[in-house]
Formats: structure tokens, C-alpha cells, sequence
């Protein structure tokens, strides 16, 4: 926009542009006709002079007239927004009256476009600080609802057996115990999703690749999912000839699990879970499904948002609304893609992680890829 603003002001008028904006508290050259003009101290100065003064410096001016341009400041209602410098080899008055009538039609458009440019900035910041205000509230909201579920059980388990412990049987402590077990997993997993949030969030996000078979990854997430699955049915449909990809085993396995800790939390139990995989040209495929109510329609859209969680059903145990969250930010990060739908088969809901096929790869006689 600003090139073409310079490029019009130049062709129209004859003359040599140079377009600046404010930088760190002083101003800068952001755009010029011809692109490769350069600046020296006097018309820098006189440049700075026109925008702290709101008024022409340099060439023909009544201030620092030694400069080789004219600068004049591009004005609109909310006052001065930049500087314009003309220069051109002719001798006498840089523009004459009609030029300088077209010019100032002319800079007048230009400081229009640079203001909308400056307004679509300001909108993108405000937009930009209203979510991340929203963020740490939700955040807060979490925190405050969410996590304080374990901790309550923890807390309520551990205090029983420190205050009956001598007249609790073996069984009663062994079930308390395990819910101690249960409910600090369940709250590491929390801190590890808020953990994992952050890094995304803070584009800290960086895969350590390696060639994996997707049916290993699959075997470790669901053994770290067994609690988790144990009221439920697993199968898993992985081809023994599906193609490696090049992933980070350890944040594909999280996605796994996330994925897999979603199906069981919103399916209820006895119900199918599954977990298939097969290949196409282009891409490697892993598609989770569950029986359970399905996304609302209303819902598709939002589902990978952070902090945003289906509305529950009477089954469904708290939790972060991260998790999807997480897996989006993880595959992306990966150079893959995941999407969320609703079985067409019967009820319940799928989610298909899609990942770009890798070329063969050749292998030296060290055994390393070539």
C-alpha cells in the first residue's frame, strides 16, 4: 500500500518519493520511488524536524533548506501520521502551484491509507489483549474449579487414613489409597495440559523428529491409558504395511492419549473405543471413535478452542477443555492437520489426525538416513 502510494505521487508529479512512519519514537523510511533511494543526515533531520513540527522541512522550507528533499507532514484529523519527502533534479520551486494542489489531493489519500492501516492495527491489538484477558480467566476458572476436584479427593482420602487409619480395614485402605494414585494422575495430567498450553501459546513448540511406526505410538498411549479405558472396549485397526512418518513420538503420543481420554470421558461405559489408521497417497491417517453422543452441531467449530468444552452429560468427568486444544497445537506443529466430526456409521464422535506421507528414505551402510 505505501509502495503504491509513493509510486503514484512520483509518476504523477515527476518527482523522487520517499515515504516515512514513526519507529521507537523517531520516524523511518517505510516505502520510496525509486526503492533504492537512500537518506543522509541532513534530510534525516529534516525529516524529524517536519513530523516533531507538523510542519515542511528541508528543500524550499524556511527550515534546514540545505537538505536535498522536501519534507512535509502527511496530515489527517487525528493530526500528523508520517512524512513525505519529494525531490527532483530540475533548478527553482520544487512543485508549482497546480503540482502542488495535486500533491496534497494526492498526500491526503496516502495519509488516509496509512491511518486505515494504523486503525486495522489497533483493532488486531485490542483483539489480541481481550483474548488473552479471556484466556487467563478461563485460566483462572480452570484452576479454580477444575483442579481443586483431585485435590479435594486426595485430600479427603489422605486425611481419612491419617485419622482412621487404625480402625479402617485392609480393603477400606487400599481403596483409599488407590484413590489417592487415581485422583494425583488425574491431577498431573491437568498440570501437564496447562503446561503443554503454555509452550504452544508461547511458540516454545519445537518437534524432535524421527521416523516412527504409528502402531508403536498407539500401543504406548493406550498403555498409558488403561486406567482410563478400563470401563470401556478398545480395538485398534493398525496395518502392519502402514507407511512410517516423520513425527516427535512423544507429543504423538500425547495427542493419542488426549484423543483417547476425550473418547472415554464423553462415551459412556462399555462402549466401543477405536482407534484405525491406514494410508493414501499423500498422507498417513489416524482416526479415533467412540459411541458416545456425538459433537453438536454447534460445537464442531469451537471444539479445538482452549479452555472450551462440550456441554456434559451426567457421565462426563471435569476437566481443563484443553486437551483438544493441545492436540490441534501439536499436530500443527508437526505439519499435519486434525479434524473433529460425527461418526456416519452410528452415534459417537471421530477425530482424524492426517500427516503428510514421507518420501522413502535411503539408508547409508551406518545405518543413519543418508
Amino acid at each position: 500500500m505505501l509502495w503504491v502510494s509513493a509510486y503514484q505521487i512520483a509518476s504523477m508529479l515527476k518527482v523522487r518519493v520517499v515515504i516515512l512512519l514513526p519507529e521507537d519514537g523517531s520516524i523511518a523510511v517505510k516505502a520510496g520511488y525509486p526503492p533504492d533511494d537512500t537518506l543522509v543526515d541532513a534530510d534525516i533531520a529534516a525529516a524529524r524536524w517536519a513530523w516533531e513540527h507538523n510542519r515542511p522541512a528541508g528543500r524550499g522550507a524556511d527550515t534546514l533548506p540545505g537538505a536535498k528533499r522536501l519534507y512535509m507532514p502527511l496530515k489527517t484529523g487525528r493530526g500528523a501520521i508520517g512524512v513525505v519527502g519529494l525531490d527532483n533534479d530540475r533548478q527553482g520551486p520544487l512543485l508549482t502551484p497546480e503540482q502542488q494542489r495535486l500533491f496534497d489531493a494526492l498526500a491526503d489519500q496516502a495519509a488516509l491509507a496509512i491511518e486505515r492501516i494504523h486503525l486495522v492495527a489497533d483493532v488486531d491489538k485490542a483483539r489480541l489483549a481481550a483474548e488473552t484477558d479471556r484466556l487467563r480467566t478461563a485460566l483462572l476458572t480452570s484452576i479454580s474449579h477444575d483442579l481443586k476436584t483431585p485435590l479435594a479427593g486426595i485430600m479427603g482420602a489422605a486425611g481419612t487414613i491419617k485419622d482412621f487409619g487404625q480402625g479402617l480395614s485392609d480393603e477400606a485402605k487400599d481403596e483409599l489409597l488407590q484413590t489417592v494414585i487415581d485422583e494425583s494422575e488425574r491431577l498431573n495430567r491437568f498440570i501437564v495440559n496447562l503446561l503443554d498450553m503454555t509452550r504452544i501459546g508461547a511458540g516454545a513448540m519445537e518437534p524432535n523428529y524421527s521416523m516412527q511406526f504409528l502402531g508403536d505410538i498407539v500401543g504406548s498411549a493406550l498403555t498409558r491409558a488403561s486406567k482410563i479405558v478400563s470401563d470401556h472396549k478398545v480395538s485398534t485397526t493398525i496395518p502392519a504395511d502402514l507407511p512410517m512418518v516423520r513425527v516427535d513420538p512423544v507429543l504423538f503420543e500425547q495427542v493419542l492419549f488426549n484423543l483417547i481420554d476425550n473418547a472415554a470421558k464423553y462415551s459412556p461405559d462399555g462402549t466401543m473405543i477405536s482407534v484405525t489408521g491406514w494410508a493414501s497417497e499423500a498422507s498417513v491417517n489416524i482416526r479415533v471413535l467412540d459411541e458416545g453422543g456425538g459433537i453438536p452441531p454447534e460445537d464442531l467449530d469451537r471444539i479445538f478452542d482452549s479452555f472450551y468444552r462440550v456441554r456434559k452429560t451426567d457421565h462426563v468427568t471435569a476437566g481443563t477443555g484443553l486437551g483438544l486444544s493441545i492436540c490441534r497445537g501439536f499436530v500443527e506443529a508437526m505439519g499435519g492437520t486434525i479434524t473433529a466430526g460425527n461418526r456416519p456409521d452410528r452415534q459417537g464422535a471421530m477425530f482424524t489426525v492426517t500427516l503428510p506421507r514421507q518420501a522413502e528414505m535411503q539408508v547409508d551402510t551406518q545405518g543413519e538416513a543418508a
